[in-house]
């Protein structure tokens, strides 16, 4: 989902356990708010429901890229439902 908002590395030659650097694990308000396309006033409704997970760091708030992500899905989970079908449908559907 957010992977392609920032630059990836090839990690074919990486362990299954070793973390890619130089992709974000978290990241700041505005760029959230542009990822996920909502206001600064719906952003932190959402990690004041607890929708999101975020810290802050000195005066700096950081929202987890991994919340970010599993937010999407359950949107897209939701939204499947409410169009009569499944998540693992539209997978499905969408593989060649």
């Amino acid at each position: 989902m957010l992977k392609n908002l920032w630059k990836q590395q090839d990690v074919s030659h990486m362990s299954p356990n070793s973390i890619a650097l130089e992709a974000p694990l978290v990241a700041s308000p505005n760029q959230t708010m542009r990822a996920i396309q909502v206001s600064r006033k719906k952003l932190y409704e959402l990690i004041n429901s607890g929708e999101l997970e975020s810290y802050t760091e000195g005066k700096s708030r950081r929202i987890t890229i991994k919340s970010i992500n599993e937010y999407i899905e359950r949107r897209l989970a939701t939204e499947a439902i409410r169009r009569g079908r499944t998540a693992s449908a539209r997978n499905h559907q969408s593989r060649p």
